[in-house]
């Protein structure tokens, strides 16, 4: 009976031992030599704190964990809104918020990470700081008022001088999106100001230009009235007139008659 025992038990501590080991190889295959890169990614490798410029395509990896390892890097698209304050020509403030598409060239991976780091750094390090001092340099190109009509072209400067910024750090601009612009209070108020004024002056001179034009209108009337009372419509409106009653008082000769006519 004890030896029973004594055989049961050890049966159970080797079979313990025995899960415990593979528990254990699983967990050294997924935490340990086995690199995951998914779709979309690239990995870059890292041995010994060096980077060999070898790069992972997507699929998995059996490699030595000890003395290597593999960096993912995104090869998608990637968007970043970034708000920046600058100044325009003459020194009104503006406040802008960008949209930045891009992405990094899967050919510099080993470079990025050799000279900027891991993914998060190239916003970091890179696309924040060149979209601030892009904005910064673009606006001061423009009065404010140029700003607000010429939109398109504010864009084009900025997104242009960014894309000449962030080349040489392997990161491909794709797209730049001017999502929001506004100006410090005071000046939106004036502007505001400034609009009703126009406006009022408009309408004023709208008013003003009516009021020519019926005055004009009026003395071209009596123009053409007097210009058409010629001796004949004279005599024709006479006649019109006239009851048949022979008029009391007659003066001039010929066409020239003059009749003081009674009324009706």
């Amino acid at each position: 009976m004890e030896e029973n025992r004594t055989a049961n038990f050890s049966i159970g501590v080797i079979v313990v031992g025995i899960c415990g080991l593979v528990l254990l190889a699983l967990l050294w295959l997924l935490m340990g030599p086995v690199a995951f890169v998914n779709p979309g990614h690239r990995g870059v490798e890292v041995e010994q704190g060096r980077v060999t410029g070898k790069i992972y395509s997507e699929g998995w990896y059996i490699y030595n964990s000890i003395t290597k390892d593999v960096v993912d890097f995104d090869t998608r698209t990637q968007i970043e809104t970034t708000k920046a304050d600058a100044a325009s020509q003459d020194l009104q403030d503006v406040h802008t918020e960008i949209a930045v598409q891009y992405r990094l060239d899967a050919n510099m991976f080993s470079d990025i990470l050799k000279t900027i780091g891991r993914q998060k750094d190239v916003k970091e390090k890179i696309i924040d700081p060149a979209v601030q001092e892009t904005v910064k340099a673009s606006t001061a190109l423009f009065p404010v008022a140029e700003i607000i009509k010429q939109r398109p072209l504010v864009k084009k400067t900025i997104e242009e001088l960014l894309k000449q910024r962030i080349a040489g750090y392997g990161v491909v601009l794709e797209e730049l999106s001017i999502k929001d612009i506004t100006f410090s209070g005071e000046f939106t108020k004036a502007i505001e100001q400034k609009q009703v004024a126009e406006q009022g002056k408009a309408q004023a001179e709208f008013e003003a230009q009516s009021r020519i034009a019926q005055a004009e209108g009026k003395a071209q009337e009596q123009k053409l009235l007097v210009e058409s009372l010629t001796p004949l419509v004279l005599q024709r409106l006479w006649i019109e007139r006239w009851n048949g009653v022979v008029p009391g008082v007659v003066s001039g000769s010929g066409s020239d008659l003059i009749f003081n006519l009674p009324g009706k």
